[in-house]
């Protein structure tokens, strides 16, 4: 295996984590079509391009993906999967594999499948170096599978689950370096408490700011439409003193001040998606127009 391929890997990654979809896909179609690249760089590849449709909603199309690294992982794998924490990086066979087990059950997840993500997440813990304790020693699989774990709890209705599942990985990302990694982890938990009930607008704005900081534009647009979900009612923090005065034994909400939070963040959700479409292949165009759940309308006005 030549530095350069995988080299080409690592930057097909690293561009997809600023946004750059069209400029990582074509590192990325060259790994799973080229001669000579190793089987696992191949479903490594196939992995990356399933993970960058899936962030801007398309989970059909990642699903595609995520099933051919599957078919060239599984028989390279063996039938053992390695000790947890064994590789910290996950860039071997094995992790490969969890990576596509677990990418399909976040597919099922876009198909609003919980029983079948947990099957999926069930098959991949071993392969991703998570015991049944779920309480995994530190690696990229490990964190990248904990979220997913939040993620169908949630939609299974179990936020508690998720709180747990994503405070978990904000605890073991940091020691990974990847500032992406320790970010998307807390934009997770930040979901996951919110859906408990806690306040974490804060929270979720500054996740947004530290994202853009960082150039994970991706991130950065993912926590803006989280931050403006989150403000579609009142909570008792946003009532207070104000020149209206007392009504009906509480403060009148300050619905000035709110929509201009709200306003403010719909434009710079605009601005991310809109950088984040150029930056893109005609494929992901395709998903980011097709993901009305994700698109605010009038993001892409292309």
């Amino acid at each position: 295996m030549s530095d350069d391929v995988a080299g080409n890997w690592d930057r097909a990654v690293d561009l997809g984590g600023y946004g750059h979809y069209a400029a990582a896909e074509s590192l990325l179609r060259a790994l799973r079509t080229g001669p000579g690249v190793p089987g696992h760089l191949r479903a490594h590849a196939a992995v990356t391009r399933a993970s960058h449709l899936r962030q801007v909603g398309s989970h059909g199309r990642a699903a595609v993906h995520d099933a051919a690294a599957v078919r060239v992982a599984r028989p390279l794998a063996g039938d053992r999967a390695p000790e947890p924490g064994s590789d910290r990086a996950g860039t071997g066979v094995a992790a490969a594999l969890g990576d596509a087990l677990a990418g399909l059950a976040a597919d099922a997840i876009g198909r609003w499948d919980a029983v079948g993500a947990r099957r999926l997440l069930d098959r991949a813990a071993p392969w991703c170096g998570v015991p049944d304790d779920e309480r995994p020693p530190v690696s990229r699989t490990a964190v990248r599978w904990l979220w997913v774990r939040a993620e169908t709890a949630l939609l299974a209705g179990d936020a508690g689950a998720a709180v747990v599942a994503s405070g978990t990985a904000c605890t073991l990302a940091p020691s990974l370096g990847s500032v992406r990694h320790a970010v998307k982890s807390r934009l997770v938990h930040a979901v996951a408490r919110s859906v408990a009930g806690e306040a974490v607008d804060g929270e979720l704005d500054a996740v947004a700011d530290d994202a853009g900081a960082a150039g994970l534009l991706p991130l950065r647009w993912a926590a803006l439409v989280a931050a403006g979900d989150t403000i579609t009612g009142p909570r008792v923090d946003d009532i207070g003193p104000g020149p209206n005065g007392r009504h009906a034994g509480g403060w009148l909400p300050d619905t000035l001040g709110r929509r201009t939070v709200a306003q403010s963040r719909r434009h710079a959700t605009m601005i991310a998606a809109n950088v984040v479409y150029l930056r893109s292949d005609p494929v992901t165009r395709a998903g980011m127009r097709e993901s009305a759940w994700l698109m605010p309308p009038g993001a892409v006005p292309y």
